[in-house]
C-alpha cells in the first residue's frame, strides 16, 4: 500500500488560529502552547467529501487546505450486482481536483431512498460473483477513468456482513494494486466490541486499506426527534477514535468532521442544515448562540422551540487538534457545500 507526503500546513494554520483566538483545545493544545509548529504532525492529511452535484467553485475555494477531494457519487444497484458508472457532474469534480492538484477519491456506497441500505450491501457482500462485478468496475474506474483512489462508504451493516465486507476489500486491494490508495469509512462506536457488531472487522480490515475514515458525526440527529444534541461531541469523538485505536494504528486513522448542523421540534420536520444556514437561522430569530465548549459545537433555542447543534469553522479546529494529540493521521471534513470554508477557518 501506498505512504503519501501529506501536507502539515492546514493543520498549523487551524492550531494556530485556535492558539492566536485564545480558544482552549483539548488538553496540551491551547493558550499554554508555544506555537502549532511545535505540537503539529509532520504529516497530516485533509480530505474534502463533495457530492457530486455540489458547485465545483467550493473545490477551488478550499484547494490550499486539502489534500484530498471526495466524491460521493457511485451508488450499487438494488440487486447488489454492479455499482453505477461516475455521472458526467463526478467527472467535473474530479477534473476540477486534478486542476487544482489534488487527489479525486471517488466513493463507493449502498445510499438509497434517503438512507444508506444494509440490505443492498448485503447482496453485494455475501455474493462472490456481486463483488466480482464491483471490483472489476471500480478497478476499470481508476486504471481508465481517471480516478486516484476510492474509498468503501458501505453503512449500516450488522455483524453478518464482516466476512463479505473483509473479503470486497482485500479483493479490491488484489485488482487496483498496491500503489492506489483504498481507504474505508467506519460509522463510529465507543467500544471495540461496537464496531464488532457494525460488520467490521478491523484488524482484518488494516491490511488492504491505507486508511480508515471514522465517520464521528450523527452522534445526534433528525432520527431522534425529541432528543436535540451534538452532531458529534469532542468527548464521543475522542471516546470512539480510542476505542478504533485499540484495534488499528493510530496513523493509520483519519477522523471525520460534521461540517453541518441539526434542527428539531419548532414548526417544521426536523431535518439538516448547513453552518451558514444555522447561523441564519439564528440570527433572523434574534438569538445569541452558545458554544458548548464540552461538545466543541455551537447551540441555539428559538422562541418557537426549535433547537439547534451545529459544527463549524470552530468545531473544526478542535477536532484537528484532538486528532493531533491523539496521533491520526489527518481529518476528512463532510462536506463541503454544507461546511464553512475550509481556507478561512483560521
Amino acid at each position: 500500500m501506498i505512504t503519501r507526503p501529506r501536507s502539515a500546513g492546514f493543520a498549523v494554520a487551524l492550531i494556530a488560529g485556535l492558539v492566536l483566538s485564545g480558544c482552549a483545545g483539548p488538553a496540551g493544545v491551547g493558550a499554554g502552547s508555544t506555537g502549532a509548529d511545535a505540537s503539529t504532525p509532520a504529516w497530516f492529511d485533509v480530505t474534502g467529501f463533495q457530492p457530486e452535484g455540489a458547485d465545483p467553485a467550493l473545490i477551488d475555494a478550499d484547494a490550499s487546505a486539502m489534500d484530498v477531494v471526495g466524491v460521493d457519487g457511485l451508488l450499487l444497484s438494488r440487486t447488489g450486482t454492479r455499482v453505477s458508472t461516475p455521472s458526467r457532474e463526478a467527472r467535473t469534480q474530479r477534473n476540477r481536483a486534478h486542476a487544482r492538484g489534488l487527489e479525486a477519491q471517488l466513493l463507493v456506497s449502498n445510499y438509497a431512498d434517503g438512507d444508506f441500505s444494509e440490505p443492498i450491501a448485503r447482496r453485494m457482500l455475501r455474493s462472490p460473483a456481486n463483488r466480482s462485478h464491483v471490483v472489476r468496475a471500480l478497478a476499470a474506474d481508476v486504471r481508465s477513468g481517471g480516478w486516484d483512489s476510492v474509498m468503501i462508504d458501505l453503512e449500516a451493516l450488522t455483524a453478518a456482513d464482516t466476512a463479505g465486507l473483509t473479503a470486497f476489500a482485500r479483493e479490491l486491494r488484489a485488482a487496483v494494486g498496491d500503489d492506489v490508495r483504498l481507504d474505508i469509512a467506519l460509522s463510529a462506536s465507543t467500544t471495540a466490541a461496537g464496531y464488532a457488531r457494525t460488520g467490521y472487522d478491523i484488524r482484518a480490515l488494516r491490511a488492504p486499506l491505507d486508511h480508515l475514515t471514522l465517520m464521528a458525526y450523527d452522534e445526534h440527529g433528525p432520527w431522534e426527534p425529541d432528543a436535540p444534541g451534538p452532531v458529534g461531541s469532542l468527548p464521543w469523538a475522542a471516546e470512539s477514535a480510542r476505542a478504533l485505536a485499540t484495534l488499528a494504528p493510530a496513523d493509520q486513522i483519519v477522523l471525520g468532521v460534521a461540517g453541518y448542523g441539526y434542527h428539531w421540534k419548532g414548526p417544521r420536520p426536523a431535518g439538516q442544515l448547513s453552518d451558514d444556514q444555522a447561523r441564519r437561522r439564528v440570527r433572523k430569530a434574534g438569538v445569541t448562540p452558545t458554544w458548548n465548549a464540552t461538545a466543541g459545537e455551537w447551540t441555539a433555542t428559538l422562541p418557537n422551540g426549535e433547537a439547534l447543534w451545529w459544527s463549524d469553522a470552530r468545531s473544526l479546529r478542535e477536532r484537528v487538534a484532538l486528532a493531533e494529540r491523539l496521533g491520526l493521521t489527518g481529518v476528512a471534513v463532510w462536506s463541503l457545500d454544507l461546511s464553512d470554508a475550509l481556507d478561512t477557518v483560521h
